[in-house]
């Protein structure tokens, strides 16, 4: 079943390159925290196929892709730490997308310092930004266990009620 994210809660987002229904764009980044990483996929470069395909134990039932800018991320990612921790045990998995340049080891420190559960990604170069079309942030992408997208926007208000609202009617918590 398709679900529009956060149907009654985008904002006049601008259109992405990507739409409900769609597969989701194949991407493999390296992440910052390389422990949350290896935790998660036993790597520290981490693809959408670590969570769709066919491995023992995948595919997860929802993996929740949001990407962000530093500037602004820190209530983000603990939102999303929230939501990692609360579904875990219903096969939802998160990734962050961190977009855009910046100092790599003030990048790393900041994201150490959140002590998240979950691979926090960097796209240096916007490469993975451009091919979903993202241009608000945080925008996120719900995709399902087959690797299609389930759903996608920015949210108008809360993230956390948001996605809380999307993973409940995709893995019924």
């Amino acid at each position: 079943m398709l679900l529009p994210l956060f149907a009654l809660a985008l904002a006049g987002a601008p259109a992405p390159s990507v739409h409900v229904g769609d597969p989701a764009l194949l991407f493999s980044l390296p992440a910052i925290n390389e422990d949350a990483a290896l935790h998660d996929v036993a790597r520290t470069n981490v693809a959408l196929s670590d969570y769709t395909g066919v491995m023992p134990g995948f595919p997860a039932k929802a993996l929740v892709v949001t990407f962000l800018h530093r500037e602004g991320g820190d209530a983000q990612l603990a939102a999303l730490d929230r939501l990692a921790k609360k579904y875990d045990r219903s096969g939802v998995k998160v990734v962050a997308i961190l977009a855009g340049p910046g100092e790599i080891a003030s990048v790393s420190d900041w994201v150490e310092t959140q002590h998240l559960s979950f691979p926090v990604l960097r796209d240096v170069h916007d490469i993975v930004v451009a091919r979903y079309g993202v241009t608000q942030f945080p925008m996120t992408v719900v995709v399902n266990a087959d690797g299609d997208i389930a759903a996608l926007g920015v949210a108008r208000s809360n993230l956390e009620t948001s996605l809380d609202t999307v993973l409940t009617g995709l893995v019924g918590k």
